[in-house]
């Protein structure tokens, strides 16, 4: 999920209509200073992104698991309650709610690894 992240922020910080197209909010190229919030927003996903396929098992990565969860949660009520449109509130709220859920399974693979068994001498 962390790669996922990474991704996507990167094709949203090369082309921000990526995103505000989807969200009903641009149609086309996005408006500069809509272009700029936009970016700015995912630089924050990128760090999480990054730091999930970057630090070790048990409570680092469950740490910044959570910060992706909490991201894409605020995401989801702030852009379920505040789009110009019902259908884009439910894209919005379905998008961003489901990759926080599906960041939040991620958790489960995420503890540290059990020792392996000692080898007999």
């Amino acid at each position: 999920m962390g790669a996922v992240t990474v991704g996507y922020a990167l094709l949203v910080l090369v082309s921000p209509e990526v995103m505000t197209g989807a969200l009903g909010l641009s149609q086309g190229a996005a408006d500069p200073d809509l272009a700029l919030l936009t970016r700015t927003m995912l630089v924050r996903d990128l760090a999480c992104g990054v730091a999930m396929m970057c630090v070790p098992a048990g409570w680092p990565l469950l740490t910044a698991i959570g910060i992706r969860v909490a991201s894409d949660l605020g995401d989801a009520l702030i852009f379920g309650a505040g789009l110009p449109t019902e259908a884009d509130r439910m894209a919005a709220l379905l998008v961003a709610g489901g990759f926080g859920v599906l960041c939040a399974l991620s958790a489960l693979g995420a503890r540290r690894p059990a020792a392996a068994p000692a080898e007999p001498e």
